[in-house]
């Protein structure tokens, strides 16, 4: 379950960000503020994420490990998963994901637990990448391209708008 720590009232609404160019094109991405809180650091300044419904994990880039003072190659939670067109091994920590409000300051943020997976190479633009487990399950989150922007609400937003009992297990 979440912790919520002073934050504006949801929906949170982020602008797409600019990612390339790619094939002399620059792409719009799905990015959000984030921090994660380790055992002795928090990160937060400049982690983006990329919101990624394709993606079933929280994954970040090894030396966000090391800046929130964790070690994946002692956790004993190894994964192999397709990432860019090869297999990878992925390490699992438990911690702590921050969503920063967005126009906020750094204490304006929802917080939960999670396990964030960290690969020894990181190819993605962004250092963090929020899948379906512990981002998508935690919030109702709608992107569109066509408004270029990503909106954050209540995990329970989804089943009162549309009047559909949550899924059971």
């Amino acid at each position: 379950m979440s912790d919520w720590v002073d934050p504006p009232a949801f929906p949170w609404l982020y602008p797409y960000i600019d990612d390339g160019p790619r094939l002399d094109q620059v792409v719009q991405r799905p990015v959000v503020p984030t921090a994660l809180v380790g055992p002795s650091n928090e990160v937060g300044d400049g982690l983006y994420a990329l919101v990624d419904s394709g993606c079933s994990h929280v994954l970040a880039a090894p030396w966000v490990a090391d800046a929130v003072g964790v070690d994946p190659g002692r956790s004993d939670r190894t994964l192999r998963l397709g990432i860019g067109g090869s297999t990878v091994s992925v390490r699992f920590v438990d911690l702590r994901v921050r969503l920063l409000a967005p126009g906020g300051t750094d204490d304006e943020f929802v917080e939960w637990s999670t396990e964030v997976g960290f690969l020894d190479e990181w190819r993605p633009t962004f250092p963090m990448i929020l899948g379906q487990r512990g981002f998508l399950d935690e919030f109702t989150v709608t992107t569109s391209q066509f408004a270029r922007m990503t909106a954050v609400e209540a995990r329970e937003e989804f089943d009162h708008r549309f009047g559909v009992p949550p899924a059971q297990g």
